[in-house]
């Protein structure tokens, strides 16, 4: 796999486009599960100097994380919600960046003058109608402001930090010190939302991956045990 030199990105978008690019890969749900781990190593860098930025970043992640769940673990996946597919949307911002190159090419090109007809220019003076006063538009615009309606405050919302999947693997490593063995579903107690429960089941994979822990299961529908390796 090619080493990945990121530098600042506009937006989630930006970065994911830069990331399938330097892979040389198209844009489907595969190339969008290879480069889930990138994405994510990118949000560590830029977690402390965003703003409300951060939260575009974060919902694209958390996207990128049910795409590979549900391609490490189909028997556990997860619906995405409705809407426009990731892929789909990746597909369209680089159709917006290809244009924008486009027209930034003639742009900078000799040949990005126009030439129109000039209207025919109309008197800059205002001429109130004869039938109309200076009351009349008083009242007329009293009855616009009248059926106004007020403006209700947007609520306010709170978006919680995601686990990372370096906190999750510890935390695992923990369990281990303390038993031998346990229900997987111990994991997910202290999971929180989708992401948190997506990250752990990223954790587990990557500790029998790295050969930390070992499976089993008792019957198709039986609980997955974690065992100590």
């Amino acid at each position: 796999m090619k080493s990945i030199q990121i530098s600042q990105f506009t937006g989630p978008f930006d970065l994911l486009l830069s990331l399938v690019e330097q892979q040389e890969l198209n844009i489907t749900e595969i190339a969008l599960s290879q480069v889930t781990e990138q994405y994510l190593n990118y949000l560590d860098t830029i977690e402390d100097h965003f703003g409300e930025d951060l939260a575009d970043f974060l919902l694209v992640a958390t996207r990128l994380l049910l795409i590979k769940s549900s391609r490490l673990l189909p028997q556990f996946a997860l619906v995405e919600e409705d809407g426009p597919k990731l892929e789909d949307q990746l597909h369209l911002y680089r159709a917006f960046v290809e244009a924008s190159k486009d027209i930034n090419t003639l742009w900078e090109s000799d040949q990005k003058s126009a030439f129109r007809i000039e209207p025919t220019r109309m008197p800059e003076e205002f001429l109130m109608p004869e039938n109309v006063t200076l009351e009349h538009l008083r009242d007329f615009m009293i009855q616009l402001i009248n059926r106004i309606k007020q403006l209700k405050p947007l609520p306010q919302t709170q978006i919680d930090r995601a686990i990372s999947m370096k906190e999750k693997i510890d935390s695992i490593r923990k369990m281990l010190k303390n038993k031998k063995k346990f229900n997987f579903r111990e994991i997910l107690s202290e999971s929180s939302n989708k992401t948190d429960i997506i990250v752990g089941f990223l954790a587990l994979l990557e500790l029998v991956k790295q050969r930390h822990v070992g499976l089993s299961q008792e019957g198709s529908f039986g609980d997955i045990i974690v065992n100590r390796a």
